[in-house]
């Protein structure tokens, strides 16, 4: 059974951690924003031409880059267990009451809060900023975001499972945020991806995320336009849980930095 006071502390524990680093808010807030500055025009043309006459370009470049810089939250996530091997805490945090359970939900609930909080921050810059405009119900984007916010901490405790050293997690996340984000979508409009990148986009979370936002943004639907990218998304994380629930062992030897 989960004690709330046992994960509160842990809760509190990690929050106190992400807000001493500034690092998490520039590259999931601040970086994108700047190169959503650069990067609007040059979309235009490739939404018109795909069909949308009246985009602007920030359709394709707000949500993209919120989407792509989401994928950080991986590293954060596997960071926020291979610094305890570093610190030497590891075995002291398994040694208290807290369960298994409760120590992966203390770590993956800011994780979750803070990607929900980032595209929050984004997709209003997007509109106040940049011309934004949401054709379809902006509602609807809400579960979306917060599956793929669910997604992507899932992914990240799987890494942290499959991984024996910090190296080998934070390469896979950089690796994955650049690779995933380059073929599902984020990076450049999905139509003008090559025909190999589309075929094998589908596997990416970042594919699911970004075809529910155009769905909504660009082609106006409403929550109807987003079940099927949410549908995705949650098989994802379940499988990505699985994955964790077999692989993480907290018994495990693994090496934080040198």
């Amino acid at each position: 059974m989960i004690s709330l006071r046992r994960l509160e502390v842990i809760l509190a524990h990690e929050v106190r951690l992400a807000t001493r680093d500034p690092v998490p808010v520039l590259v999931l807030i601040l970086f994108p924003i700047i190169t959503m500055a650069f990067l609007k025009p040059a979309f235009r043309p490739a939404l018109v031409q795909s069909g949308h006459p009246h985009a602007n370009g920030a359709e394709q470049v707000v949500p993209g880059q919120a989407t792509l810089s989401a994928f950080f939250v991986v590293s954060l996530i596997t960071v926020s267990f291979f610094a305890e091997y570093a610190w030497a805490t590891w075995d002291r945090l398994r040694a208290s009451a807290a369960s298994s359970l409760e120590i992966v939900l203390g770590k993956a609930i800011p994780r979750v809060v803070m990607t929900i909080a980032q595209f929050a921050v984004i997709m209003t810059t997007g509109i106040v900023f940049f011309g934004l405009d949401i054709r379809g119900s902006a509602l609807a984007l809400v579960p979306l975001v917060v599956t793929f916010a669910v997604c992507l901490v899932l992914l990240g405790v799987a890494v942290t499972a499959v991984c024996h050293t910090a190296q080998q997690a934070q390469a896979f996340a950089v690796v994955g945020m650049v690779l995933f984000g380059a073929i599902g979508g984020a990076l450049v409009p999905f139509s003008v991806l090559p025909h190999w990148a589309r075929v094998i986009a589908p596997i990416t979370p970042t594919y699911w995320a970004m075809h529910g936002f155009t769905a909504v943004i660009l082609n106006g639907n409403g929550v109807g336009g987003v079940e099927a990218p949410i549908a995705a998304l949650a098989a994802m994380a379940v499988v990505f849980g699985l994955i964790a629930l077999r692989r993480l062992r907290f018994d495990d030897h693994k090496t934080g930095w040198a």
